[in-house]
């Protein structure tokens, strides 16, 4: 059964959040909907170290996890360290 968007919510291509993490890692953080996703959120990390740029992503399947694992990114990167969407 697929899930429908809360009025807040938005299905647009493109990241609707993007959160700069600061730090020496000059991290940043985005979420984006997923198209025809059903809620689904991609939470995408990207990081500058020794001149090279790395990303790491994430498809989670609520908005609520998709703010969770952003957040711990976030802080991560602000500290230093690359973001690790790895499961336990």
């Amino acid at each position: 059964m697929p899930l429908d968007l809360e009025p807040w919510q938005t299905d647009a291509a493109g990241p609707f959040v993007t959160i700069r993490a600061g730090g020496p890692l000059e991290g940043i953080v985005t979420l984006t909907a997923i198209t025809e996703g059903h809620g689904r959120t991609l939470v995408a990390a990207r990081l500058t170290q020794d001149g090279t740029t790395k990303s790491v992503s994430l498809e989670v399947d609520s908005y609520e996890q998709a703010r969770t694992v952003a957040h711990t990114a976030v802080a991560e990167l602000a500290t230093g360290h690359a973001a690790d969407f790895a499961h336990d």
